[in-house]
């Protein structure tokens, strides 16, 4: 009994409840207005800027090795120095070599010697050959008439054969020798070469990066021994695309930034067909090194197109939505979203296309209007 009371009184309860709940209506409120910033499209003159930054490196570079093989005997020079153009840096043994230049500077006084040999008697037997043939002319107008004549006839002839067969020996011989003392020669000047070549030389003036072989280190040719750099200019290695690489030409200055400040350089070099791979051009830039290092980052200003009427609107007044860009213009107390074409960029400006000049436009917060606001001009 007490409990059908109870269930009584709940349903009383909620039914009281729901007779007296107050009625609910939706109301639309409008947006209040937002203050905004007004910019005027202008229309200027104006080259913008392609940045493109880099890494300053050093404007020439070698990686020097030995072309010949040998043991390190002697090192004069250590990282961080500075050396001058045909400066002596490391030599390997040189005993091998300098007897090797010996043995051939005696080999090619050999053929020598054999060559001047063959010369004198090559002179002797064309006196003997000569005196020969006037013999030979002497009996044949003697006549052969007798045994005794036509007997000496023969035997001046065949001394004539013998001394016309040595002289073409000699020569031959004389031809042979001269092409030997050529082989000679080269092999000499191989010898020379390759002791010049036990010492490493210093290409350029410059500073020594880096030091691989020690006294007593075994080196072979292509093996990498010391590296230096020139650190007077620095070259700053970049890749570009094609609408820039087509603005710029040998020569031309180029204003590099840094945290130093900014320095003219100049193009070096400029490919003019793009990397398969990238599809981007690759382009140097050297300057002097005053104040800069190399590993230091630089920024290239790069000019881009030069525009003679530009319509430029704030960065900060587009609006991306949807791969498109968008501005909102203002007319009268309301704004109106308006799709624009993006042509060229320069610093915090846009060059665009798809309205006119002189149209005002909010320049920034754009994200939180909707087309058709009400707002107030700031």
């Amino acid at each position: 009994m007490k409990i059908l009371i109870l269930i009584f009184i709940t349903t009383l309860l909620v039914v009281g409840l729901f007779w007296t709940k107050p009625e609910t209506h939706a109301e639309l409120q409008s947006l209040s207005p937002s203050i905004v910033e007004v910019e005027i499209i202008k229309e200027i003159e104006i080259q913008p800027i392609v940045k493109v930054t880099g890494k300053l490196e050093p404007a020439r570079k070698a990686s020097l090795h030995f072309q010949v093989s040998g043991q390190i005997n002697e090192r004069f020079v250590e990282a961080g120095q500075k050396v001058n153009k045909n400066i002596k840096m490391l030599s390997i043994n040189a005993d091998d070599f300098v007897d090797t230049v010996e043995e051939s500077k005696a080999l090619l006084e050999i053929r020598r010697s054999t060559i001047e040999r063959d010369i004198r008697l090559l002179e002797l037997i064309k006196k003997e050959r000569a005196l020969q043939e006037d013999e030979v002319k002497r009996l044949e107008q003697l006549g052969q008439n007798s045994l005794s004549s036509k007997s000496n006839y023969d035997q001046a002839l065949q001394a004539l054969y013998r001394q016309q067969a040595e002289e073409a020996r000699l020569n031959h011989s004389l031809g042979l020798a001269r092409s030997e003392l050529k082989v000679e020669q080269a092999k000499l000047n191989i010898a020379k070469r390759n002791l010049a070549r036990t010492k490493l030389i210093s290409p350029f003036s410059g500073t020594v990066n880096a030091v691989y072989a020690e006294v007593g280190d075994y080196v072979s040719p292509g093996q990498a021994a010391v590296e230096i750099i020139q650190l007077n200019e620095l070259d700053l290695n970049l890749e570009i695309n094609g609408r820039a690489a087509s603005k710029l030409k040998l020569g031309q200055e180029i204003t590099i930034t840094t945290n130093n400040g900014n320095k003219l350089g100049r193009v070096l070099a400029l490919a003019l067909d793009p990397s398969p791979e990238t599809n981007t051009h690759t382009m140097r830039i050297r300057l002097a090194s005053d104040g800069l290092f190399s590993g230091q980052l630089a920024v290239a200003n790069i000019p881009g197109d030069f525009y003679e009427k530009a319509n430029v609107i704030p960065i900060s007044s587009i609006l991306y939505e949807g791969g498109s860009a968008y501005i909102f213009e203002i007319i009268g107390n309301n704004v109106f979203k308006k799709k624009i074409r993006l042509v060229d960029r320069y610093n915090d400006l846009q060059i665009i296309e798809g309205i006119a000049p002189g149209t005002s436009i909010v320049a920034r917060d754009v994200s939180n209007l909707m087309d058709g606001q009400l707002i107030i001009s700031n």
